[in-house]
């Protein structure tokens, strides 16, 4: 396991970075309060307190906890975060729990966030939940969100359920109900109700959600993560009556 904490309180991301070079590969977490900056591969988690960045040669496979994450490599795990970016190059299978996400590579798994947006070349498959969500690239599976924004180039697969929809010339395919409607029934949307009814811009997460304790992590002695958890979101929603359903052509 490698310890790293940082030494200055300038307000500077990489005054101290930690850099995993390519070629290098590390088995175990790295924890601290400086960035890091990935471009060999980590098997382990990763929890800092500042920024997490893999490169294109890069690849992490553990949980990764961080206040703001961007990855053109690849990541399999649990991702906990402020803010992430998802650029063209990357390959993410993860339940990712964050306030902002901008995907504009390949996503696979469970999404929970205040606000998604899909750039052009993205590719989401995944059950996400969110209060607003703009699809200017591809995404299959459900999605379920208080306002959807559909551009020219966003193409959506599968079940819908947002209680405003605005369609600028995208492909639809599949369901839509209505959001509101959802969250009667299922208890596991009604958690975030409140962040997603209200009408000022409340944050999913709060710097404590993300917040790393170096020195309770350490007494913990973190170990490397063999088995990533499927259980971190559970994105599973039943929908007991079809009939909340219409179908789109």
């Amino acid at each position: 396991m490698a310890l790293f904490k940082k030494r200055n309180t300038k307000n500077n991301y990489f005054s101290a970075a930690t850099i995993i070079t390519e070629g290098t590969n590390c088995i175990g977490g790295f924890i601290g309060d400086d960035s890091i900056h990935i471009d060999g591969h980590i098997e382990g988690d990763v929890k800092v307190n500042n920024v997490v960045i893999i490169g294109k040669t890069g690849s992490v496979t553990g949980n990764m906890q961080a206040k703001q994450i961007i990855s053109s490599g690849r990541s399999k795990g649990n991702i906990l975060c402020d803010s992430l970016e998802l650029m063209e190059s990357s390959k993410t299978i993860s339940h990712i729990k964050s306030n902002k996400i901008l995907a504009k590579g390949q996503l696979k798994g469970n999404v929970t966030c205040s606000g998604l947006f899909l750039s052009e070349d993205a590719l989401v498959e995944a059950n996400v939940q969110a209060k607003n969500v703009v699809a200017g690239g591809t995404m299959i599976g459900i999605v379920i969100c208080k306002q959807l924004k559909i551009p020219p180039t966003g193409c959506i697969k599968g079940k819908m359920f947002a209680d405003r929809i605005l369609n600028q010339g995208g492909h639809v395919e599949g369901f839509i109900g209505k959001y509101s409607e959802l969250a009667k029934t299922n208890p596991q949307l009604q958690q975030y109700a409140n962040i997603f009814n209200s009408k000022t811009d409340h944050l999913l997460l709060e710097n404590k959600d993300y917040h790393v304790n170096v020195e309770e992590e350490i007494k913990k002695h973190t170990k490397p993560s063999s088995n990533i958890s499927e259980d971190f979101i559970d994105a599973d929603f039943y929908i007991e009556e079809e009939t909340q359903l219409y179908a789109v052509a």
